[in-house]
């Protein structure tokens, strides 16, 4: 883990021949431990095993894919879904704040318990609880107040469909120069 200076995606085995891929968020590499945030509430096959785990459960992962980091300094714009959060707090990780500050907006579902130590610990972050939101209309709407032309990177991720879509926004709009990052990782 003192190595990474990508975002990693690692496999795991969630069931018989079914395996995912899940981002660290957080690490100690001195421990050698990461905590990784599944969404659990829907019927995938890794929500069912993520249920099934207790506590002291060994999880075993291997490499999987890896995420770039922005190419050069500058503010960093984060739009996703709840599937993204992991990804973000990895960049966040691996970035120093003071170099790449960074604003995030995480549209998650109104059911969602979110640990009070996210909120408390990522003021740049922007938690958007909404029931059957459509995923694009809402994070286009959040973008629309952002003065994109002050950032150097965006990264998009979460839902395929929704990635796409915000991707494609992105792409026409004249203030942009910032280098789009997208990652998809459901649809």
């Amino acid at each position: 883990m003192e190595k990474w200076n990508t975002i990693k995606r690692l496999k795991c085995k969630v069931g018989e021949l079914e395996y995912r891929d899940y981002t660290p968020a957080l690490w100690d590499a001195e421990k050698r431990v990461c905590t990784i945030y599944i969404e659990a509430g829907h019927d995938g096959a890794g929500s069912r095993w993520a249920r099934q785990l207790k506590v002291g459960d060994e999880v075993l992962f291997g490499d999987a894919h890896v995420a770039q980091l922005p190419a050069k300094e500058g503010r960093i714009l984060c739009m996703g879904d709840g599937s993204a959060l992991g990804h973000f707090l990895a960049l966040k990780q691996l970035t120093k704040n003071g170099s790449y500050p960074m604003d995030a907006a995480i549209l998650l579902h109104d059911h969602y318990q979110l640990p009070s130590i996210l909120t408390e610990n990522h003021s740049e972050y922007t938690f958007t609880m909404k029931s059957g939101a459509d995923r694009f209309a809402t994070l286009a709407e959040w973008c629309s107040t952002k003065d994109l032309s002050i950032y150097t990177s965006i990264y998009i991720a979460g839902n395929i469909p929704m990635v796409t879509a915000l991707r494609k926004k992105l792409k026409v709009h004249s203030g942009i120069q910032a280098k789009i990052y997208t990652h998809g990782f459901w649809s």
